[in-house]
Protein backbone atom coordinates (compact mmCIF):
# COMPACT_ATOMS: atom_id res chain seq x y z
CA UNK A 1 0.00 0.00 0.00
CA UNK A 2 1.35 3.34 -0.79
CA UNK A 3 1.81 5.34 2.04
CA UNK A 4 -0.14 8.37 1.38
CA UNK A 5 -3.09 5.89 1.27
CA UNK A 6 -2.15 4.96 5.15
CA UNK A 7 -1.71 8.50 6.32
CA UNK A 8 -5.79 9.26 5.16
CA UNK A 9 -6.99 6.71 7.99
CA UNK A 10 -6.92 8.81 11.67
CA UNK A 11 -5.92 7.71 14.37
CA UNK A 12 -2.50 8.51 14.34
CA UNK A 13 0.49 11.48 13.67
CA UNK A 14 1.93 10.80 10.48
CA UNK A 15 5.08 10.80 12.15
CA UNK A 16 4.18 7.64 13.73
CA UNK A 17 2.14 5.95 11.36
CA UNK A 18 5.68 5.56 9.03
CA UNK A 19 7.62 4.59 11.56
CA UNK A 20 5.06 1.81 11.94
CA UNK A 21 5.18 1.15 8.11
CA UNK A 22 8.98 1.21 8.27
CA UNK A 23 9.01 -1.41 11.33
CA UNK A 24 5.99 -3.70 9.64
CA UNK A 25 7.86 -3.77 6.28
CA UNK A 26 11.13 -4.99 7.87
CA UNK A 27 9.71 -8.62 8.84
CA UNK A 28 8.58 -9.68 5.42
CA UNK A 29 11.60 -8.05 3.95
CA UNK A 30 9.28 -6.03 1.81
CA UNK A 31 11.94 -3.59 0.66
CA UNK A 32 9.75 -1.35 -1.57
CA UNK A 33 7.24 -0.91 1.32
CA UNK A 34 9.98 -0.18 3.34
CA UNK A 35 11.70 2.15 1.01
CA UNK A 36 8.42 3.82 0.48
CA UNK A 37 7.79 4.33 4.31
CA UNK A 38 11.19 6.00 4.71
CA UNK A 39 10.85 8.48 1.72
CA UNK A 40 7.96 9.71 3.34
CA UNK A 41 9.26 10.32 6.23
CA UNK A 42 11.69 12.64 5.22
CA UNK A 43 8.81 14.96 5.03
CA UNK A 44 7.17 14.01 8.31
CA UNK A 45 9.85 13.15 10.97
CA UNK A 46 13.53 13.05 11.35
CA UNK A 47 15.98 10.47 10.19
CA UNK A 48 16.58 10.17 13.71
CA UNK A 49 13.71 8.58 14.29
CA UNK A 50 13.91 5.94 11.21
CA UNK A 51 17.22 5.19 13.04
CA UNK A 52 15.67 4.50 16.11
CA UNK A 53 13.06 2.67 14.81
CA UNK A 54 15.59 0.39 13.02
CA UNK A 55 17.71 -0.04 16.35
CA UNK A 56 14.37 -1.35 17.78
CA UNK A 57 13.80 -3.38 14.98
CA UNK A 58 16.57 -5.94 15.90
CA UNK A 59 14.77 -6.92 18.94
CA UNK A 60 11.91 -8.68 16.50
CA UNK A 61 13.65 -9.41 13.22
CA UNK A 62 17.03 -9.83 13.96
CA UNK A 63 20.82 -8.65 12.47
CA UNK A 64 19.99 -9.91 8.80
CA UNK A 65 16.69 -8.14 8.30
CA UNK A 66 18.02 -4.74 10.02
CA UNK A 67 21.78 -4.22 8.22
CA UNK A 68 19.49 -4.33 5.06
CA UNK A 69 17.25 -2.03 6.28
CA UNK A 70 19.92 0.42 7.13
CA UNK A 71 21.10 -0.09 3.92
CA UNK A 72 18.11 0.87 2.18
CA UNK A 73 17.56 3.96 4.49
CA UNK A 74 21.61 4.82 3.39
CA UNK A 75 20.75 4.83 0.07
CA UNK A 76 17.02 6.74 0.38
CA UNK A 77 18.53 9.22 3.00
CA UNK A 78 22.51 9.83 3.37
CA UNK A 79 23.62 10.79 6.79
CA UNK A 80 25.74 13.38 7.12
CA UNK A 81 27.99 11.57 9.23
CA UNK A 82 27.76 7.87 10.84
CA UNK A 83 24.77 7.64 13.36
CA UNK A 84 26.11 7.80 17.34
CA UNK A 85 24.73 8.92 20.59
CA UNK A 86 21.76 8.06 22.96
CA UNK A 87 22.77 5.05 24.13
CA UNK A 88 22.19 3.90 27.95
CA UNK A 89 25.76 3.95 29.86
CA UNK A 90 26.42 0.52 30.59
CA UNK A 91 26.35 0.54 34.46
CA UNK A 92 22.43 1.63 34.10
CA UNK A 93 21.42 -0.74 31.73
CA UNK A 94 19.90 -3.18 34.12
CA UNK A 95 18.52 -1.16 36.19
CA UNK A 96 16.24 1.03 33.36
CA UNK A 97 15.72 -2.53 32.02
CA UNK A 98 14.36 -3.84 35.05
CA UNK A 99 12.06 -0.18 35.57
CA UNK A 100 10.76 -0.35 32.05
CA UNK A 101 10.01 -4.42 32.26
CA UNK A 102 8.05 -3.26 35.38
CA UNK A 103 6.38 -0.27 33.76
CA UNK A 104 5.46 -2.32 30.80
CA UNK A 105 4.21 -5.71 32.67
CA UNK A 106 2.43 -4.02 35.46
CA UNK A 107 1.48 -6.97 38.48
CA UNK A 108 2.55 -9.43 35.98
CA UNK A 109 6.18 -8.27 36.18
CA UNK A 110 7.72 -10.86 38.75
CA UNK A 111 5.63 -13.82 37.06
CA UNK A 112 7.11 -13.33 33.51
CA UNK A 113 10.41 -12.15 34.80
CA UNK A 114 10.30 -15.81 36.72
CA UNK A 115 9.27 -17.59 33.36
CA UNK A 116 12.01 -15.98 31.73
CA UNK A 117 14.69 -16.83 34.59
CA UNK A 118 13.38 -20.52 34.19
CA UNK A 119 14.05 -20.52 30.06
CA UNK A 120 17.74 -19.44 30.84
CA UNK A 121 19.31 -17.41 33.14
CA UNK A 122 20.98 -15.50 30.50
CA UNK A 123 18.33 -15.03 28.36
CA UNK A 124 16.64 -13.71 31.38
CA UNK A 125 19.60 -10.92 31.38
CA UNK A 126 19.86 -10.23 28.22
CA UNK A 127 15.94 -9.41 27.67
CA UNK A 128 16.27 -6.83 30.56
CA UNK A 129 19.85 -5.31 29.98
CA UNK A 130 19.86 -5.59 26.12
CA UNK A 131 16.45 -5.47 25.05
CA UNK A 132 14.65 -2.96 28.00
CA UNK A 133 17.95 -1.39 29.42
CA UNK A 134 19.96 -0.55 26.12
CA UNK A 135 17.27 -0.15 23.52
CA UNK A 136 13.71 0.03 24.71
CA UNK A 137 15.53 2.70 27.43
CA UNK A 138 16.78 4.92 24.67
CA UNK A 139 15.86 8.39 24.73
CA UNK A 140 15.16 8.62 21.28
CA UNK A 141 12.13 7.84 21.08
CA UNK A 142 9.42 8.37 24.17
CA UNK A 143 8.16 4.55 25.47
CA UNK A 144 4.07 5.11 24.00
CA UNK A 145 5.89 5.09 20.64
CA UNK A 146 8.41 2.28 21.40
CA UNK A 147 5.35 0.42 22.84
CA UNK A 148 3.32 1.14 19.34
CA UNK A 149 6.42 0.12 17.40
CA UNK A 150 6.27 -3.64 19.61
CA UNK A 151 2.86 -4.08 18.95
CA UNK A 152 3.26 -3.71 14.67
CA UNK A 153 6.08 -5.90 15.29
CA UNK A 154 4.54 -8.55 17.11
CA UNK A 155 1.75 -8.72 14.71
CA UNK A 156 3.30 -8.86 12.08
CA UNK A 157 5.44 -11.70 13.78
CA UNK A 158 2.03 -13.07 15.10
CA UNK A 159 3.07 -13.07 18.65
CA UNK A 160 -0.19 -12.76 20.23
CA UNK A 161 0.57 -12.25 23.74
CA UNK A 162 3.69 -10.38 23.60
CA UNK A 163 1.62 -8.10 21.02
CA UNK A 164 -1.40 -7.82 24.26
CA UNK A 165 1.75 -7.03 26.81
CA UNK A 166 2.99 -4.47 25.11
CA UNK A 167 -0.37 -2.65 23.51
CA UNK A 168 -0.96 -2.83 27.31
CA UNK A 169 2.50 -1.16 27.81
CA UNK A 170 1.02 1.52 25.17
CA UNK A 171 -2.29 1.99 26.98
CA UNK A 172 -0.09 2.75 30.03
CA UNK A 173 2.48 4.57 28.51
CA UNK A 174 -0.76 7.50 27.17
CA UNK A 175 -1.59 6.14 23.81
CA UNK A 176 -5.33 5.32 23.45
CA UNK A 177 -7.42 2.34 22.23
CA UNK A 178 -7.71 3.60 18.64
CA UNK A 179 -3.98 4.18 18.50
CA UNK A 180 -3.06 0.74 19.28
CA UNK A 181 -5.88 -0.08 16.85
CA UNK A 182 -4.08 1.68 14.24
CA UNK A 183 -0.47 -0.20 15.53
CA UNK A 184 -2.10 -3.16 14.75
CA UNK A 185 -3.36 -2.29 11.75
CA UNK A 186 -0.21 -1.52 10.28
CA UNK A 187 1.42 -4.96 10.61
CA UNK A 188 -1.69 -6.80 9.61
CA UNK A 189 -3.18 -4.19 7.49
CA UNK A 190 -6.98 -6.24 7.84
CA UNK A 191 -9.56 -4.55 9.66
CA UNK A 192 -11.28 -7.49 11.34
CA UNK A 193 -7.74 -8.71 12.35
CA UNK A 194 -7.22 -5.73 13.90
CA UNK A 195 -10.61 -5.09 15.82
CA UNK A 196 -10.39 -9.22 17.19
CA UNK A 197 -6.82 -8.21 18.35
CA UNK A 198 -7.48 -5.31 20.20
CA UNK A 199 -10.43 -6.93 21.58
CA UNK A 200 -7.77 -9.27 23.42
CA UNK A 201 -5.67 -6.15 25.22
Amino acid sequence: MDPTTALQRPGLEPRLRLLLLAIAAIGPADWPAFAAAAAAARVHAARADVEETLLQATLFFGFPRVVTAFEQLEELWPAAAPPAGGDVPAAERGARGRVLFAAIYGRNDAAVRQRLLSYHRAFHDFVLESAYGRILSRPGLPARVRELLAVTALTVLDQVPQLVAHARGALAFGADRTAVREAIWCGRRDEAAADELLRRV
